[in-house]
């Protein structure tokens, strides 16, 4: 690597570790090495080979992006989060995986935020649901042809780690000091619209869709209650925005001190994301200018909120179990 860029990758990895560490004795743990090895790359006298700084960037949660990318002006990086796993459950488990540690790094910190522009329900919110949760697991697994789809969502046997995990990521969520939410009127539209096509399809029980309705009312009384008062709990704030107009995608922006990231949901489960500055700016703006077209909710607009969650409830009723 040229000296610019190792020079700017130890600036990086120094800003990622805890305050009081070494960052020599946090190399030596994360790349398995002895101390004059370590040395030798920090002077620059050998070069960090491309598995080592792969291996930095897991355990450190630096982009390459930050390294090579940021004087490119026109290309950004970004990290699709594909997995190879042959056996579907445990790839799922992963990609929960890898959002929780985001969460980690921001959670209690009173300067990380989330903005998310949702034109779906947010997975973060339904996740403790143990049906509309199922429903999203297999829903992607037909989709991928991994496995033969269940009949029933009864059927799909999942490991009890991933149910822990949908309750991590709900907690997580909520812990955040300051979460924001843009919201298309579509969202449970869109839900109760993909629980009727499946059960057409026979792939979901009248009990699957009786218990699905059930929860979706559930949610929405949690998220009526949590958007009267504008916050989770003390200290962990909430702002729910109602978008006057239709947008294509699911699009988060995450900050905390001096590291942010942007994120574009892609696949059904997945995100792509960058920690690219030049992006990640342009997905806070493209957010922001979304919050013009749009209605604050939160412990304000009451005539509006009541009518949104009343219009909701209305689509949830509307879900027949045949």
């Amino acid at each position: 690597m040229k000296n610019e860029m190792v020079n700017e990758l130890i600036g990086v990895m120094r800003e990622r570790i805890p305050k009081g560490s070494n960052l020599a004795n946090s190399l030596m743990e994360i790349l398995c090495m002895g101390k004059e090895a370590i040395y030798r790359r920090l002077r620059g006298e050998v070069a960090f080979t491309f598995e080592e700084v792969s291996l930095i960037s897991q355990h450190l949660g630096i982009s390459l992006d930050k390294i090579v990318g940021r004087r490119m002006l026109n290309d950004t990086m970004f990290d699709l989060n594909l997995l190879h796993t042959g056996d579907p459950i445990e790839s799922y488990y992963e990609i929960l995986v890898r959002y929780a540690k985001l969460f980690d790094l921001l959670r209690d910190d009173p300067t990380a935020s989330v903005a998310t522009a949702s034109n779906l329900i947010p997975f973060t919110f339904y996740s403790p649901y143990e049906c509309l949760s199922k429903f999203r697991l297999g829903r992607w697994i037909y989709h991928h042809g991994k496995m033969k789809p269940p009949a029933s969502l009864s059927d799909l046997q999942v490991p009890d780690k991933v149910p822990q995990m949908h309750w991590k990521l709900s907690a997580s969520i909520r812990q955040l000091s300051h979460t924001s939410f843009i919201w298309d009127y579509n969202i449970f539209r869109s839900i109760v619209k993909e629980i009727r096509y499946f059960a057409g399809l026979d792939l979901l029980s009248a009990e699957d869709v009786r218990n699905m309705k059930k929860e979706l009312g559930l949610l929405l009384s949690e998220l009526e209650a949590v958007t009267m008062t504008g916050e989770f709990s003390k200290r962990h704030s909430l702002a729910i925005y109602l978008s006057d107009i239709n947008f294509e995608a699911t699009y988060t922006y995450v900050e905390k001190g001096d590291f942010q990231a942007c994120l574009f949901r892609v696949y059904s489960i997945n995100s792509m994301d960058s920690q690219n500055p030049r992006m990640c700016n342009i997905q806070k703006n493209w957010i922001q200018s979304l919050k013009r077209h749009s209605t604050l909710i939160s412990q304000s607009s009451e005539i509006q909120r009541r009518q949104f969650f009343n219009e909701q409830r209305e689509i949830v009723e509307s879900l027949q179990e045949a």
